[in-house]
């Protein structure tokens, strides 16, 4: 979408009230050098945002700009001599313009300049709160953190990464993960969060479990919330190079809501679904006049009956986070939730014994579960991070992050079905367990030239941990059953004996790397990114004597990556990379005879050509894969082993942006060549593996009724194996969403309302071999803004 700026007769626009945040004085030391850089380093030093098309700052160089003064004195001086203008559009957000007679976009009719599509060249809070809004398609220029390199261009980074923005996670009501890993064109839901189990996601073929919280690492993360994320960072593929140990299928990044400069008072009340009421309010702004500190408070309190019989969940969270530049060069954050979760009635895990196919989904919005199963999580969470100047040319970040999760109870079944048409069932009714989170990183960034090639070095370790405590309290039903898979039995709570026993230490999971990388810019046109992780994993387990139940695992080694980027033209990069990854082995699960043994370490590999171009108002991006990893599996004797190599080689395409200035498209598909080389199940596809992934979102502007958004979505899942021998199948499946939205200023204030029905025919699939899909639900929300 073209952005239209009024034409200028001189280089200096008077400043507007919008405006008045970039006139608070900097110490700028910026050196002679091209102007690309230089803008960069104005961003860096002064926190605003610079929208602009790369070619019209090609082959110009900048003087240098040293001494305290305003931004915009600065961006002058920069500017001086260039034949560029500037205009401020926000508070903290500025577009260059080419001042020559003939602008690049070409003229409309009342003499405006139409500007080709910018990019940003900014960092900091403000560039992301205004990146991937909805005026702009969703469409994203940066990413928050990547690994240690922190904030980066997505043309920029050599890998697959692509972006869930705040406007798009209210504008579909997203109330877990699930939402957004339905909506998100390179995500499948493995395992929902409605399970009482973390979410587990499936990407390019591989499931995780692990995330990222503010580019800080864990392991898993149950009873996740979504209001006070600014944003969700999807990068599939291998990370070790960036985030340590994790498995081949990606990263997800959880970005929270950082303070902001101008007042914000939100409020929304509505439904997530059936009865699910909620109210949650968005408070920021700063905390002294000259803005140096700021603050962003989220509220929410929910409750009531979901879609499922007999489900409901209750959850509450407080999440607060403080701002505060100490100094032009040292800036503290901090953020502070807590937050209580509660399900009642849980999905039901199942499984199929061999030979026993799975045939047509029963009804997902009946209990398959029992009335009286009840999951709870308790957590609290704390973080801070540091950022220091030493100059211009280096910064040193760190932080570090706790979390506390308490879950005093933990009700599950698990529904076996050994026979076609009928199930027998498990239910599990577990004492008070807890985990206590770490998470800590320190880092280094050093800029510097040797002759034409500039180079970012960031050097640096970061880490986490994980220390479980367990319960031996874990009496259950024992199988009962069979039961008719027509229709749900549901039998009074059993009696079961009271708990004594007090959580015992189980022991831990911890994950160390020390990294070095090197981002390298040759020229405008080519650049590179190299770098090493050496990583190591360790982990303990005991029982309630405190006796080792298995080895201690302690395994490390190197794992590098390079990447080659070029830009043919500007708005497009080509990009090839070569990354490795260090796993740990899989755990044993509670199906199979060695319940509980930790695997081998693993090595995963993947090569990606990729390209990505912005085109119109789109952005556009491709990669061609080949990932490998070892094959996991529980054998015909009921072991849990690794056997062969688990190979992905796969395309995956995605779009995003403004088709036209009503039309906003958001969609991908991924095509999969999944198979196992060697070992018991040579040349066998892996199960729970979809062939194509194909996913469209798109929204619709009424011009005749100015504020109304029509929205809707096809998501389409290939068929799947859902057993390791390949007999059998589950079927392919396709959902759809329709909604809209409304906005008005009549009563005074913005006023937004919001419909979304997501699988509107109400379809019954097989989400995987475990669960089924979401049934039909129906959110609606009205937010006003004050």
């Amino acid at each position: 979408m073209s952005a239209a700026f009024c034409a200028v007769p001189a280089l200096l626009v008077p400043m507007s009230p919008a405006a008045a945040q970039t006139a608070i004085t900097h110490n700028f030391n910026i050196p002679s050098q091209p102007l690309a850089r230089a803008l960069r380093m104005l961003a860096d030093q002064s926190g605003v945002q610079i929208a602009y098309k790369t070619s019209i700052a090609a082959n110009t160089r900048a003087p240098s700009v040293t001494g305290g003064m305003t931004t915009q004195a600065a961006l002058a001086r920069l500017l001086s001599n260039s034949g560029l203008g500037y205009s401020f559009t926000g508070g903290n957000a500025v577009t260059l313009l080419a001042m020559s007679a003939e602008p690049a976009g070409g003229e409309s009719a009342d003499g405006a300049i139409l500007l080709d599509p910018v990019i940003v060249e900014a960092k900091g809070t403000a560039a992301i709160q205004q990146d991937g809004l909805a005026k702009d398609g969703y469409r994203t220029n940066t990413i928050s953190s990547l690994g240690p390199l922190g904030q980066t261009s997505i043309r920029d980074t050599p890998f697959s990464v692509s972006v869930v923005p705040r406007e798009l996670i209210q504008n579909i009501q997203a109330q877990s993960p699930d939402d957004i890993f339905r909506i998100s064109p390179t995500t499948r839901i493995q395992t929902p969060q409605a399970s009482g189990w973390s979410p587990m996601v499936n990407m390019r073929g591989f499931t995780t479990y692990d995330t990222a919280e503010d580019g800080l690492r864990r392991s898993y993360s149950h009873a996740t919330n979504l209001e006070d994320k600014e944003r969700i960072e999807v990068l599939t593929g291998l990370s070790g190079f960036l985030y340590g140990a994790a498995a081949p299928a990606g990263m997800i990044n959880y970005v929270y809501k950082r303070p902001t400069i101008e007042r914000l008072n939100s409020l929304t009340i509505g439904t997530y679904g059936a009865e699910q009421k909620y109210i949650h309010g968005d408070f920021g702004g700063r905390i002294d006049p000259e803005g140096r500190a700021g603050y962003r408070l989220n509220i929410v309190k929910q409750g009531g009956d979901t879609a499922i019989d007999d489900q409901n969940i209750n959850r509450f969270l407080v999440s607060g986070a403080i701002d505060w530049d100490i100094t032009d060069r040292l800036k503290l954050e901090l953020n502070a939730s807590y937050s209580k979760y509660k399900t009642d009635v849980p999905n039901s895990y199942w499984f199929f014994n061999p030979g026993v196919p799975h045939g047509s989904a029963p009804d997902a919005s009946r209990n398959w579960s029992q009335p009286w199963v009840r999951d709870e999580f308790e957590k609290t969470r704390l973080s801070g991070k540091l950022t220091y100047k030493l100059n211009d040319f280096i910064t040193l970040r760190g932080a570090y992050m706790r979390e506390y999760l308490d879950r005093p109870v933990q009700d599950h079944t698990m529904n076996s079905v050994r026979s076609p048409g009928e199930y027998y069932q498990i239910g599990i009714h577990s004492g008070k367990t807890k985990n206590i989170f770490d998470a800590a990183q320190a880092f280094a960034d050093v800029t510097f030239d040797t002759g034409p090639i500039s180079h970012k070095v960031t050097a640096g370790y970061h880490m986490y941990s994980d220390r479980a405590w367990q319960t031996p309290y874990s009496p259950n039903t024992g199988w009962i059953g069979p039961f008719p898979m027509s229709s749900p039995v549901h039998l009074p709570r059993p009696t079961f004996p009271v708990d004594t026993s007090s959580p015992y230490y189980q022991g831990y999971v911890r994950n160390h790397n020390f990294v070095i990388g090197d981002q390298i810019e040759f020229n405008e046109r080519w650049s590179a990114l190299v770098g090493v992780n050496y990583s190591r994993i360790m982990s303990r387990s005991l029982d309630i004597t405190g006796t080792r139940t298995q080895p201690d695992y302690d395994e490390g080694r190197l794992s590098p990556s390079a990447s080659l980027l070029f830009k043919p033209v500007p708005w497009m990069t080509v990009y090839g990379s070569y990354i490795e990854g260090l796993e740990q082995g899989g755990v044993a699960p509670d199906t199979s005879s060695n319940y509980g043994q930790v695997m081998a370490p693993m090595v995963s590999k993947q090569k990606e050509i990729g390209v990505k171009a912005e085109v119109g108002g789109i952005l556009l991006t491709g990669a061609l894969f080949d990932i490998e990893k070892a094959y996991e599996f529980t054998n015909a004797s009921g072991v849990y082993t690794q056997d062969g190599r688990q190979r992905h080689r796969g395309v995956e395409v995605t779009a995003t942006g403004k088709v036209t200035d009503e039309l906003t498209l958001l969609g991908g598909v991924t095509v999969l060549d999944a198979k196992v080389e060697g070992g018991e199940f040579d040349g066998k596809q892996p199960m729970n593996v979809a062939k194509v992934l194909a996913k469209l979102y798109l929204e619709y502007e009424i011009p005749a009724i100015q504020g109304l958004v029509l929205t809707g979505g096809v998501y389409y899942t290939g068929k799947q194996w859902a057993n390791d021998v390949n007999d059998d199948r589950l079927a392919a499946y396709t959902t759809l969403d329709v909604g809209m939205r409304y906005t008005t200023e009549r009563f005074g204030n913005p006023l937004t309302l919001r419909l979304n029905v997501s699988n509107v025919t109400n379809k019954n699939y097989w989400q995987n071999s475990y669960y089924l899909g979401a049934p039909r639900t129906v959110a609606f929300s009205a937010q006003m803004k004050f």
